[in-house]
């Protein structure tokens, strides 16, 4: 486990993180042994985009007033903080400030590595094109309406604990789609899989919901 400060932030880095990273550069860049140094570069980019992710969620707890740390676990994170305290208003802000901040930075570098000195065939440019398509990819990823994704918190947000029970149906229904055009359209397995996941949770929450 790593564990160190970023703007006075606690950030903790969770083994299986690396090895998550890692098994994703796999698929992306492939299995052969030469490739070893690329997906050390996407786990680093990945890496950087997920932590920026997470500063986001973090400095607007702060901005609150509120202490928070940094988790880093499989399939990305989270910034903690106590429950309870935020107002509606502030949970959306401090929930889209992740993807936000994820998303800004991601067009920033495919706007602006086209045009740096950085030598095309570099792993320094291959590391600024991974970390755009971790960035801008995971940033429209998680705001889907999806609980507990971003997007998810987000709708509950707007919504409110009386519905509830919706805003975990659309998240059921939303990763039954997503995750049937991922594997027909796109032969993707990890997606499925990924989305299937967050269908069972939702339906569980929907169903433990059912008699309010």
């Amino acid at each position: 486990m790593l564990s160190f400060q970023l703007f006075g932030i606690p950030v903790r880095i969770e083994p299986f993180f690396w090895l998550t990273m890692g098994f994703i550069g796999l698929l992306v860049v492939g299995g052969d042994p030469g490739q070893f140094p690329m997906i050390l570069v996407f786990i680093l980019a990945g890496f950087l985009s997920i932590l920026i992710h997470e500063l986001g969620h973090a400095v607007m707890i702060r901005k609150f007033g509120l202490p928070t740390s940094i988790t880093l676990i499989a399939f990305g994170g989270f910034a903690s903080y106590p429950s309870g305290v935020l107002n509606r208003k502030q949970s959306f802000l401090v929930t889209a400030a992740g993807p936000g901040i994820q998303l800004l930075f991601g067009i920033l570098v495919l706007m602006l590595l086209p045009y740096s000195p950085i030598p095309r065939e570099s792993l320094l440019y291959l590391c600024g094109q991974y970390f755009m398509l971790v960035s801008i990819f995971w940033a429209c990823l998680n705001c889907l309406p999806i609980y507990p994704m971003d997007g998810g918190q987000m709708l509950a947000a707007v919504l409110g604990p009386k519905r509830e029970r919706f805003v975990y149906l659309t998240g059921f229904l939303i990763a039954i789609l997503i995750g049937a055009v991922g594997f027909v359209s796109l032969g993707a397995i990890l997606l499925p899989i990924f989305m299937g996941f967050f269908a069972w949770k939702n339906w569980q929450d929907y169903q433990a919901h059912s008699g309010r």
